[in-house]
């Protein structure tokens, strides 16, 4: 009778070995974990990540130099050099990057048209800074000069115009529903709805937000915690975080204090 229960338990663990083995192939051992790293060539601090679709992704380093991630070589590869100080960007769904730079003497926005160019569409006095960017996609941005909302629209050419003026820190146009999120006054964050009606949604501060959608965003408060807020409900991500963006597929990309940079999969 023990002779058969050790030969029983023996094929047991055997048979639970093999279906062990069998899921990892299914669904990938780095599924369960679900972060990546991606290197980063230079020890200078990394300000600001964002992504567009997959692993479109471009970070902004404290010293004002922008930087896109080349999938095909797995490095990243430093871009607008020639229209630096590089002072807040985005990306948007369609992959289109937008920067804001600055002059001796004006603060710029501009697109990205080409491999190494960049086209201007809209300006202002150096003395009036430009403090947040966020493209919808290519027929629609969105901008913060000082005090003032402002929101350019493609057809043919650009044309900005001021939408309303505010308290606004940062901005961030949802991906699928063109949805407009923003931190204002007291830093907290509001959806916004018309020049009339702003719904807040948080109820500490943030310094930092991605919007997806109406219902879903990610954000950064002030005790460097990265949350995740889906209908209704926030959830708490990572702690020590530094900066973080979202794409299409929900994937999370963000930068701890170390400078490291994760990218977290939900499928």
């Amino acid at each position: 009778m023990a002779i058969y229960q050790l030969f029983f338990i023996k094929n047991l663990r055997f048979i639970f070995i093999v279906a062990f083995i069998i899921i990892l192939n299914i669904y990938d051992v780095n599924s369960f974990n679900k972060t990546q790293n991606f290197p980063f060539p230079d020890t200078t601090g990394i300000m600001k990540i964002d992504v567009g679709q997959g692993e479109d992704l471009w970070i902004l380093t404290e010293n004002y130099e922008l930087y896109h991630w080349d999938g095909i070589e797995r490095k990243f590869i430093r871009k607008a050099k020639d229209y630096g100080p590089i002072y807040d960007f985005s990306v948007g769904p369609d992959g289109l990057a937008v920067i804001v730079s600055r002059s001796p003497i004006n603060n710029n926005v501009f697109i990205r048209s080409d491999i190494d160019s960049w086209e201007w569409i809209y300006g202002s006095d150096v003395r009036v800074p430009i403090i947040s960017i966020s493209n919808c996609d290519y027929n629609k941005i969105f901008t913060i000069e000082d005090r003032k909302l402002i929101v350019c629209n493609y057809d043919n050419a650009y044309s900005c115009d001021t939408l309303k003026y505010g308290i606004y820190n940062q901005i961030s146009c949802a991906f699928n529903d063109k949805s407009l999120w923003f931190i204002g006054s007291g830093h907290y964050i509001y959806l916004y709805i018309n020049k009339y009606i702003e719904i807040i949604r948080s109820e500490v501060p943030f310094k930092q937000i991605k919007a997806l959608s109406e219902q879903h965003v990610i954000g950064i408060d002030y005790d460097s915690t990265l949350w995740e807020y889906i209908n209704g409900t926030w959830t708490g991500i990572s702690n020590n975080v530094k900066s973080a963006s979202i794409n299409y597929n929900d994937d999370i990309f963000y930068v701890d204090n170390d400078n490291i940079i994760y990218k977290i999969s939900k499928n």
